[in-house]
């Protein structure tokens, strides 16, 4: 009798912890679905990741997203590589702001692909002169924008470098404009919008609208309101 109500406690108390744990599991998975739902999304951190790193998707190789918990904050995990460089990004999920990141070179590139390049560049040769005439006169105008560019950044990678300067440029080049202190100002907006980055920031009394070219880094347009006087 005694071992029976012994086993009873026994798996009473298994139960209510199983109960216990099935709870946490489904808590756990239900706060993480309301975060995911209410963030910027899986398509929009990858363009905050690209943008920073001044990277095409195109450019792209591989590239993998993942949706994590992270020092006490959702977070997408981007990491993408390119024929060179490797790059591993922590995107906060609420709002795009880059919390992390590690840009590694490739030490050896891929034989294979350096054959397969040879191979279509050869045929190419052979079939489509004209094409080709058409297209290294394109190329020619896309060097001398990405020269411009590299003369103006020279701290920056060559690969870096890709027709567009990167978004800490453009907010740099807002914040300049804008005469605010860079220590005081918070983004509360940072887009990609065709050719221009589309800047929303503001400090102690003042928010900014900025837009500035892509492609020259100049301001297109920008105005300022007073916070206090607009309450």
């Amino acid at each position: 009798m005694k071992n029976l109500i012994k086993n009873k406690k026994i798996m009473i108390t298994f139960i209510s912890c199983l109960v216990v744990i099935v709870l946490v599991f489904i808590g756990v998975t239900a706060m993480k679905m309301v975060a995911k739902n209410s963030s910027i999304g899986t398509e929009a951190a990858k363009k905050f990741a690209l943008i920073d790193a001044g990277v095409k998707e195109k450019n792209v190789d591989h590239m993998h997203v993942d949706f994590e918990y992270k020092d006490s904050t959702y977070v997408y995990d981007v990491k993408f590589d390119t024929d060179k460089k490797e790059y591993y990004y922590f995107v906060k999920a609420s709002n795009g702001i880059i919390l992390e990141k590690k840009i590694l070179k490739k030490k050896h590139h891929s034989k294979k692909k350096d054959k397969k390049h040879s191979k279509k560049s050869k045929g190419k040769k052979s079939k489509d002169k004209e094409k080709t005439s058409e297209k290294s006169s394109k190329k020619n105008k896309i060097n001398e924008t990405t020269k411009k560019l590299k003369s103006k950044h020279k701290n920056k990678d060559e690969d870096d470098v890709d027709d567009v300067i990167g978004m800490d440029e453009a907010k740099s080049i807002a914040i300049s404009a804008s005469g605010a202190s860079p220590s005081d100002v918070v983004f509360t907006m940072a887009v990609l919008s065709g050719d221009t980055y589309d800047l929303q920031f503001y400090d102690s009394d003042t928010e900014y609208n900025y837009s500035v070219d892509a492609f020259t880094g100049s301001v297109v347009s920008g105005s300022s309101n007073n916070i206090e006087g607009s309450n």
